[in-house]
């Protein structure tokens, strides 16, 4: 099982998925791990930065330090819990910077409508 931590990026493989989910393997942010259950909470990206007109969205622009290969979009409103193991989690690219990171956490905030 590989070792997960808040705020990095791994490559997932999304591969049950329906409608307009995000699908096949792809970068995510993780978010949280809940290891009682054995989940952790991503946010997919994608290279598509079409995807910056919806609502809860936001661009994240490669780096050395996120690992990615293009500019790219989190989609926030597409977020959900993977199990924590290694046919899930295939890479870890890198880290977000973590003003985006904050930034992330508070359009979730939002997006779920905690105070």
């Amino acid at each position: 099982m590989p070792r997960l931590q808040p705020g990095e990026i791994w490559k997932v493989a999304l591969s049950d998925v329906e409608g307009h989910e995000q699908a096949g393997d792809r970068p995510a942010i993780v978010i949280s791990i809940y290891p009682q259950a054995n989940v952790t909470m991503v946010v997919p990206l994608t290279k598509n930065l079409d995807c910056l007109r919806f609502p809860y969205s936001f661009q994240v622009k490669k780096s050395n330090t996120n690992g990615l290969s293009w500019d790219s979009v989190a989609l926030i409103y597409q977020m959900r819990c993977l199990t924590a193991s290694s046919t899930r989690f295939l890479d870890k690219m890198g880290v977000i910077e973590q003003n985006h990171f904050d930034q992330i956490k508070l359009l979730i905030k939002s997006y779920l409508k905690i105070p």
